[in-house]
């Protein structure tokens, strides 16, 4: 087990839920833009098309410099998650729009707890300084925690 390969495993896994959520608000603009435009952001048409690509943009820093990766995804993921927290406190319940028009559940403490453990994820990416090194026990710890981390907020969902 190495700090590098437990944090370039954490950015795999990263760069696959940021892949996630740009591809899905990239097949539907219109619907992102809506969604957008229910959580109160100003010009949603232009966060709809600018989000996905900054993205992607993540994606490809996570998978080639993870450790600039890492700090985009931070930066990136404390915005998210300051304007969500924003919009629960101002008592917004339109879906969250994170994955395009795919979740049409409420606004919740949920999305805001999926920020946290993607954040968490960001952060132990910041040893990899370069892709590769990842051992099957370093990709297992990792793909175990994420998977509690999964588990954890789907029980919070059903709540």
């Amino acid at each position: 087990m190495s700090a590098q390969g437990i944090g370039y495993a954490a950015a795999v896994v990263l760069a696959a839920v940021f892949a996630l959520a740009a591809v899905a608000k990239l097949r539907d603009l219109d619907a992102t833009a809506d969604g957008f435009e229910a959580l109160g952001l100003p010009s949603p048409a232009v966060f709809a098309a600018v989000i996905p690509l900054a993205e992607v943009g993540i994606v490809t820093l996570l998978l080639i410099v993870p450790a600039a990766g890492a700090i985009a995804a931070l930066v990136t993921l404390a915005f998210f998650t300051t304007f969500l927290v924003g919009r629960l406190r101002a008592g917004v319940h339109a879906p969250c729009a994170c994955f395009g028009s795919v979740r049409a559940l409420p606004l919740s403490g949920a999305d805001v707890l999926r920020n946290v453990l993607l954040i968490v994820l960001a952060l132990a990416s910041l040893p990899a300084d370069r892709p590769g090194g990842v051992s099957p026990t370093d990709a297992a710890v990792v793909l175990v925690v994420t998977a509690a981390g999964m588990a954890v907020l789907r029980l919070v969902r059903r709540r």
